[in-house]
């Protein structure tokens, strides 16, 4: 510096100044001279000058001096400081990331994944793994994040594999196979940990830092141990959940020693404490996906109990219905074969007859007889006694009239054939000596198609019952919504119950137009049937059983009233209870109406009763929803 060379050249001739001061007394001794004592003071004065200025300058070279290196301090103080902020600042950032990652997740595996990966990416180590205790204190290796060209702990199937290097060629990120239990890990047990019960860190150890293997004084087995895997650097940090100690995250360098710096121990603790927290609420959300999975069985096992109840309820309602529905269908079986029987026989009859047919009667009398024929097959309207009784005075009348004999048995026949009016054009025929046969084959003739249209009529009302049984008896065959018609269930019910009601009730159908709705059309017949059949029950003969249906509210309402006894005002809230019931012992299970309801809050809808003696009505609304799809959560949540 110029500083300094002004500082020596100063220096420099204050030593001369001393040395001509020396001389100067030498001379002095020597010659004693005035002229010489002269200028030995002005020597004198001048170097006490010069040794006072010596002395000013040197006190300032050691002042610029210090403040110098206290300047220069401070700058590398300021650049250590700055760089230390950017290197928190950084780790902070990486850290949150980190934490925000694996707060993110709530599955165990990729809360691992997501730990050793990151982790290992940030410190530039070159394996992570995460390692959980057994209950006795054994323990493995459960996730591994490890660079290419290393051995990998957990790719293998055993320790064998190993130990013959076999190496990864690419960065991977490794979790176990929990399905494979202990077999996945191929690390060998750590018995100190084991024997010590977690060792050091149980006694609040925070971490382990070991920058090389070979200058800790480790024991020869556990370096080998360690070269196993490659290791000539380590840092382990404890996994705690709350006071219990997890585990532990360590990171490890395989090319070379380390020094692991104060920022990279203070990132593993503190992302080892966030893996503790993350992997305890991963626990709690694996609690609650197996709660919830438990109530879904048991939601459905409900389900499943609550459909074998409905239809054991039916089976129930079936066994009542026994003698009426054998009633149902053995009437149109009779039916059937006594039609049968009688068609077998005018076929027999009418086969004896028609070899004579051309014989007794000539063309226009075939022609007459074949135009009776077309006017019996025409006129089939059924006719009660009390209306046959005027209409029969009046063909006899008639056949009087015109003077024909047996006027009273031809009245019957041509009754029973369906003739009763209009008898001038069959005159040739009436007033014909073989009458009597003419009739008899028109009888038998007319008897087949008669017998025809009965057997017709028995199946389609044996069809019928059979059609009512099957909807009301099958236990939801189809689990889907289905596009339905009110009136229809409600006449299956009606089907089911026609040998009761037809004798003592008189049904009135009041049937609005409405809408056809989205439901369960088996369910809904079972609510029906339960209704109607429980208006049966209370009602004494003559009565009356109304059923109403109109649309109300962006929906359909039914009506089913009946005159029986009545509901008693203190009854009325408990009749939708399980097992209630006013029925005497062993008449009823008391879960026909709960049934009901549950079936109607299936299908968002709502029931309600009016009651008084000779006037109940239960009124049902059930909602169109136009769309098919529904909020299955809230229709089990309902059903539940």
């Amino acid at each position: 510096m110029p500083e300094r060379s002004q500082f020596k050249l100063v220096q420099y001739f204050s030593l001369t100044n001393v040395l001509a001061f020396l001389i100067s007394i030498l001379f002095l001794i020597a010659f004693y001279r005035h002229q010489s004592l002269i200028i030995l003071v002005n020597s004198l004065i001048l170097n006490l000058l010069y040794l006072v200025l010596f002395l000013i300058v040197r006190k300032a070279d050691r002042l610029i001096t210090t403040q110098d290196i206290a300047l220069q301090k401070s700058q590398t103080q300021y650049q250590q400081q700055i760089q230390l902020e950017t290197i928190v600042a950084e780790r902070t950032k990486v850290t949150a990331t980190i934490i925000d990652k694996v707060r993110r997740f709530q599955e165990t595996n990729t809360i691992f994944k997501v730990t050793t990966e990151e982790m290992r990416r940030v410190l530039k180590s070159d394996r992570l793994i995460v390692y959980q205790f057994n209950p006795d204190w054994s323990g493995q290796v459960v996730a591994e994040s490890v660079g290419a060209g290393w051995v990998s702990l957990l790719i293998e199937q055993d320790n064998d594999k190993v130990l013959q290097g076999k190496r990864i060629s690419l960065d991977r990120g490794i979790v176990r196979d929990w399905s494979k239990g202990e077999q996945a890990d191929i690390i060998e047990p750590d018995s100190f940990l084991q024997q010590t019960k977690g060792g050091r860190y149980t006694r609040g150890q925070k971490f382990t830092a070991v920058d090389d293997i070979y200058t800790k004084n480790f024991p020869d087995c556990y370096i080998k141990s360690l070269e196993k895997y490659q290791v000539k650097a380590y840092l382990i940090v404890p996994i705690f959940q709350k006071e219990k100690l997890w585990g532990l995250l360590g990171a490890y360098q395989n090319d070379g020693v380390r020094v692991w710096q104060t920022p990279e121990i203070d990132l593993m603790m503190q992302i080892a404490n966030q893996l503790a927290v993350a992997l305890q609420q991963a626990k709690y959300v694996d609690q609650l996906k197996q709660k919830t999975d438990n109530l879904k069985r048991a939601l459905k096992e409900l389900k499943i109990a609550q459909k074998q109840l409905i239809h054991q309820e039916k089976l129930a309602a079936l066994g009542q219905l026994v003698a009426g529905i054998a009633h149902e269908i053995n009437t149109p079986l009779g039916a059937i074969k006594t039609s049968a029987d009688n068609a077998n026989k005018a076929i027999d009859k009418t086969l004896a007859q028609l070899p004579h047919f051309n014989q007794i009667l000539n063309h226009q009398e075939q022609e007459t007889f074949f135009y009776l024929l077309s006017q019996t097959f025409a006129n089939q309207q059924f006719l009660t006694s009390s209306e046959k009784r005027p209409l029969k005075r009046k063909l006899q009348q008639q056949l009087q009239k015109h003077e024909i004999d047996n006027y009273r048995n031809i009245a019957d026949t041509l009754l029973d054939i369906g003739i009763y009016e209009e008898i001038e054009l069959l005159l040739p025929l009436l007033t014909h000596p073989k009458v009597d046969w003419i009739l008899e084959l028109a009888y038998n003739l007319t008897r087949l198609g008669s017998n025809n249209r009965t057997i017709l009529t028995s199946v389609e009302r044996a069809s019928k019952v059979v059609f009512a049984l099957k909807n009301y008896a099958r236990s939801g065959v189809n689990d889907d919504k289905q596009l339905i018609k009110i009136t229809e269930g409600l006449e299956t019910a009606l089907e089911i119950y026609h040998n009761q009601l037809k004798h003592k009730i008189q049904v009135i159908r009041n049937y609005h137009s409405v809408l056809e709705i989205w439901g369960y059309p088996d369910e809904l017949i079972q609510v029906w049937t339960n209704l109607i059949h429980n208006a049966i029950y209370v009602m004494k003969e003559p009565s009356k059983l109304i059923i109403n249906t109109a649309t109300e509210n962006d929906g359909v309402k039914i009506e089913i009233i009946d005159s029986g006894i009545g509901i008693a005002p203190e009854l009325q809230k408990k009749i939708f209870e399980p097992f209630f019931t006013t029925k005497p012992s062993g008449e009823g299970t008391g879960l026909g109406l709960h049934i009901c309801k549950k079936i109607i809050d299936k299908h968002q809808g709502h029931i309600a009763v009016e009651s008084q003696p000779g006037h109940t009505k239960f009124s049902i609304w059930l909602p169109v929803n136009h769309q098919q799809s529904t909020n299955q959560s809230i229709i089990e949540q309902n059903y539940a």
